[in-house]
């Protein structure tokens, strides 16, 4: 069996996804978290300068999206055909836009602007982007493509935690239970759940 290195930052974040497929495959990998205040001094070790990345044998790569993907396409978890790949592809690219929007008013450098970014983007970006991940769930029986588990689904559910946290949304599961059933399908996968039941715990 390959020698698999998953390094990440040490909370959950957009990592999260992706260490959850390793479990789900039943690979055995060692589960390196890079404190981030840290990341400085190894950042040269990556590919691009950036966390995730995922080292098999050696061979480093890189860019969530493509470990995710490959992931979801060794275990299973990926289209039968380009078509169902191309679904799945483009619920994740309005995901990536989903979380950047929620994510903008952290990175605004001008601090005095980030309470009327947030406030702007609350009446603008994220109601629409909630309510079309309830269509795109209600729509797929629960799941975000194809009407199955797949990567996508991981990869969501990863960051979910995180996302409620930038949209200052703790209930957000309460208000549409259509996320807690996504939440709930992929966490109660046995090799999932026992994979979360080990991990070190963070917030988000």
């Amino acid at each position: 069996m390959s020698k698999v290195s998953f390094y990440y930052f040490e909370f959950r974040g957009l990592g999260e996804g992706m260490r959850r497929l390793l479990a789900y495959g039943g690979q055995e990998f060692e589960d390196i978290r890079i404190i981030f205040q840290n990341f400085s001094e190894f950042k040269s070790e990556t590919p691009f300068g950036q966390l995730p990345m995922l080292v098999i044998d050696g061979k480093k790569y890189a860019q969530s999206s493509a470990i995710a993907r490959y992931l979801g396409r060794k275990y299973g978890l990926a289209g039968k055909d380009i078509e169902e790949d191309f679904e799945i592809d483009q619920v994740m690219e309005l995901f990536t836009e989903f979380r950047l929007a929620a994510a903008a008013p952290v990175y605004e450098k001008d601090e005095s602007l980030r309470p009327k970014k947030f406030a702007e983007l609350s009446e603008t970006k994220y109601p629409f982007y909630v309510q079309k991940f309830v269509e795109i769930l209600t729509k797929n029986n629960g799941f975000l493509a194809l009407g199955r588990l797949t990567w996508a689904d991981f990869v969501f559910v990863g960051y979910f935690d995180c996302l409620k946290m930038l949209l200052r949304m703790p209930d957000l599961e309460e208000k549409y239970p259509i996320f807690k059933k996504l939440v709930e399908a992929v966490e109660n996968i046995p090799k999932v759940k026992a994979f979360i039941d080990s991990a070190p715990k963070s917030e988000v």
